[in-house]
């Protein structure tokens, strides 16, 4: 039990992750009386919990912050983890909210048709389970908040790139490196991303006064600028295999017992990367008073002046 009230203490789930991993640096000041706390499923975070079953137990610690990223990306295990695993959560802290609580959403929270520079006044809808366990723990999220007098930052990061990507982006970034991309041609469609670094930046920008932001550095570039980037991270800089529409389709009936033929030619993943959804995420960087690094110049390695992990 934590017994020194005056301590401000912090709580991160999901700390091990990407995004988790650039907070604990954001938010870590030696001068501050602060002390950061983890949550996740290994044993070396200091709550070892599974949120998909369990909800936590503080043993009598209060936290003036949580930083709920714990999240997935995967379908199969979104709405056990995003949804009711911020249920679990927030249960556990009911009897001593924090002060400020910052869920981390995603851009998937909207519609997949619903275009270009999408601002935080547009409907939510969800895409995918991803997205609709997301939406549905933004408003359960919100209602607490509410309920139990927190202030609330609700930020919803396009695709992010940093040290440590998982899920659907440490997949394509894979498949880039080896050749098993399959890029259909003439689709110029175009996407939003950020580094992890800046949606931390921003956080620590905004958490004390709250909202709904957009994360999304404005470059917007086509899908296949951002798998070359990730072909050059790697220091390769080969050639995307381009196909044809038609050819892309017979090639995924016939070959779709091969993994990377399916991941990247199945029809329902194929709609969805030619459509473009960009998103506006200039309120963020304005409120918080930062500038966004240029994504691919990040991911590609190109960028003087980010701080690359060696």
């Amino acid at each position: 039990m934590d017994t020194n009230q005056n301590i401000k203490n912090i709580l991160i789930t999901g700390a091990s992750g990407m995004l988790g991993r650039y907070l604990k640096d954001v938010f870590f000041d030696p001068e501050a009386d602060s002390r950061i706390f983890s949550l996740g499923r290994n044993r070396d975070n200091d709550f070892s919990f599974d949120l998909t079953k369990d909800e936590p137990d503080f043993d009598g610690t209060c936290f003036d912050t949580v930083l709920h990223c714990a999240g997935t990306e995967n379908d199969d295990h979104a709405m056990e983890l995003n949804y009711r695993g911020t249920q679990r959560l927030l249960g556990s802290l009911s009897s001593a909210p924090p002060k400020h609580f910052i869920y981390i959403s995603s851009y998937r929270v909207y519609s997949p048709d619903a275009g270009c520079d999408i601002t935080e006044a547009c409907p939510t809808e969800g895409d995918g389970k991803t997205g609709e366990s997301k939406r549905l723990a933004e408003t359960y999220v919100y209602e607490w908040a509410r309920n139990h007098g927190v202030t609330l930052t609700i930020v919803r990061p396009a695709r992010m790139f940093g040290s440590g990507v998982h899920g659907e982006t440490l997949q394509l970034f894979k498949d880039a490196v080896n050749g098993s991309y399959i890029h259909i041609r003439g689709n110029d469609a175009r996407v939003s991303l950020v580094t992890a670094l800046d949606v931390a930046r921003g956080i620590k920008g905004v958490y004390r006064t709250g909202g709904v932001f957009n994360a999304a550095d404005g470059t917007n570039p086509r899908f296949i600028d951002m798998m070359e980037a990730l072909s050059a991270n790697a220091g390769r800089h080969s050639r995307m295999t381009h196909l044809p529409a038609f050819w892309a389709e017979w090639i995924w009936r016939i070959f779709r017992f091969i993994p990377a033929v399916d991941r990247n030619l199945n029809p329902r993943t194929a709609s969805r990367r030619m459509k473009t959804v960009t998103i506006d995420g200039s309120r963020f960087s304005d409120t918080a008073k930062f500038e966004y690094h240029n994504t691919i110049n990040v991911i590609s390695r190109t960028d003087p002046d980010y701080p690359y992990a060696e």
